[in-house]
């Protein structure tokens, strides 16, 4: 155990790692190297209780776990970052073409429904209308 220790010649303090059975023996001063006695103070108990259902497994477990997060939320960002944008290409059934105008044409043309391009052919035409940098 850990107790506290007054010398009453010097009046400095310290703490120590004691028996239990010596606790109360008299002590030389580290300071002065007089006998000093030990002070009656209250400790808060140091020690862990092994298992799955104390408080401090569940803590560390916790940590660990929003350790692990934090790291797989960083490889999927940088992942994010690294890979190639997915580019959606004008097509009708597989067959590639120029625009999504000339895709609803060609889907019309073979008795597709067509509308499902529209969306695409409005932002098609957005971009058209936006100037590029660089």
């Amino acid at each position: 155990m850990i107790y506290s220790y007054e010398c009453p010649e010097c009046e400095q303090d310290h703490d120590a790692r004691v028996s239990v059975a010596k606790r109360d023996e008299p002590r030389e001063c580290p300071h002065c190297g007089h006998s000093e006695t030990r002070r009656i103070t209250v400790y808060e108990p140091r020690f862990n209780l092994p298992g799955d259902d104390w408080p401090s497994k569940n803590e560390a477990v916790v940590g660990q776990m929003a350790e692990k997060n934090r790291r797989l939320q960083a490889k999927e960002e940088q992942m994010k970052r690294d890979s190639p944008a997915v580019k959606l290409a004008p097509n009708v059934g597989g067959e590639r073409v120029d625009s999504w105008g000339e895709a609803q044409r060609l889907a019309a043309s073979k008795g597709l429904n067509a509308e499902s391009y529209e969306p695409m052919i409005k932002k098609e035409a957005e971009l058209k209308k936006t100037p590029t940098v660089g």
